[in-house]
Order: structure tokens, then sequence, then C-alpha cells
């Protein structure tokens, strides 16, 4: 059994599901139950049941009724479908509010980036939870719940992904906090072209990063890709 820190007995639980389901330990597919993790950690099932319900806003595990609680399954090509709407996703968020991005969602935003920014390699995992948080204040300022759902569901594939594009890990650490400073910048200067293009060009990397893992390039695909900048 891992170690447990002084953190809440939760938050600790979720931070060892996580590292395991990004790791692979927990492979996609396989059930999680609550009654084994209850034994492994000496606990009740109450804090099991507690951080698997977070992990599931996280969009690592999905809960079925009548099945319980199992890692959510991923392809590479669904990877490369995520990002497409992901990124449309906040564009099109940019584009209702006009650009003009409420103070409090920059706030929080500048919170979470402090947060990149002070990632280390043991705790590395948590940097692509640190993304969706980013990320998600842009979806939230609108105050739609349907495309915040929608969003939402695209994250398991955002951290499994950017956890698995490479090895090396302290690159992909130092470069989280200035591409993520890039759209915060953007989105400061509440000017929609500048915020829609910065968002563009942010996923415009992975995506091309996806393509390059499987031998592919843009013209490979059967998609236009323009859309994302118009």
């Amino acid at each position: 059994m891992a170690e447990l820190g002084y953190r809440t007995l939760r938050e600790n639980i979720v931070d060892i599901i996580r590292k395991r389901i990004i790791r692979r330990e927990f492979e996609p597919g396989k059930k999680i139950v609550e009654q084994e993790l209850a034994k492994e950690f000496k606990t009740s099932r109450a804090p099991i049941r507690e951080a698997l319900r977070q992990l599931e806003n996280e969009g690592l595990v999905e809960y079925v009724r009548n099945a319980g609680c199992s890692v959510k399954e991923i392809s590479l090509e669904e990877s490369f479908e995520i990002y497409l709407m992901r990124a449309n996703y906040e564009i099109m968020a940019v584009r209702l509010l006009q650009g003009n991005i409420p103070q409090e969602t920059i706030d929080q935003m500048e919170i979470v980036l402090e947060k990149m920014k002070n990632v280390d390699e043991d705790h590395y995992d948590q940097l692509f939870s640190y993304d969706n948080e980013f990320h998600s204040h842009l979806i939230k300022m609108t105050e739609m719940q349907t495309l915040y759902k929608a969003w939402k569901s695209l994250n398991y594939g955002n951290i499994v992904t950017g956890y698995n594009l490479t090895s090396d890990k302290e690159a992909v650490i130092e470069r989280q906090y200035p591409i993520h400073k890039e759209v915060l910048d953007a989105c400061k200067s509440r000017k929609k072209d500048d915020i829609c293009r910065a968002l563009s060009d942010h996923y415009m990397r992975t995506i091309r990063r996806l393509l390059k893992e499987q031998g592919k390039t843009e013209k490979d695909t059967k998609f236009s890709l323009d859309f994302l900048v118009s």
C-alpha cells in the first residue's frame, strides 16, 4: 500500500488512484472496486466513494448504474478529436462573450497558472489536472451548464494524452507555464480575435504532436483545421 501523507484521507486517495490511472497501473476499462480500495487503505468506503466522485468529475473514471466505476478508455484517434473539440468549445465561449473576459475569470486563471509554475517531477501527474482547471474557467464564465458538461467530458483525454505524449517530463513542465501564460495574456487584452488565435495556436501545438506520433501530417486528416482561427 502507498504511504499516505498529512492531507485529508480523500485527497491522498485521489492522488494515488489518479497516478495509477495515468501511469496505466489501472488499465483503461478496469473496474474499480470500492471494497478492495477500502481494504487497501484501511478505511471505510465513504472516503473511497468521495475520491472516486472527484475522479469522475475530472473525467478519469466513469460510473455506470448497477455496474460501478471503471477507468475510462481512450484511443489516440479519440485524443485527436478531443483537442479539436476542446479548442472549439473554448473559442465559442470567448466569442459568446465577445472577448470580454470577466476579471474574476482572469484572477482564477492566474491562480492556476502559479500552481503550474511550481509543479515538479514528483507531482507531474497534477500538471494536466491544472491544465484542465485553467481552461475550465473559460467555459465556466459563460454560465452555460450544457456547454460545461460537454467540455468536461473531454478532460480525461487531455490528462492521459498529455501524460503519454512524451517521456521528457522536465521539458513538458518547463513549457506549460509559458504556453498557458500566452493564453492568459491574450485573455487580459479582451480582444476577441487575439484570444481565439492564442487558443487555436495553443491546441494546434498538441494536435501536431499527436499527428506526428501517428506518423501523419495535417494533410493526412480528412478535416480542415482552418476553422480554428476563423
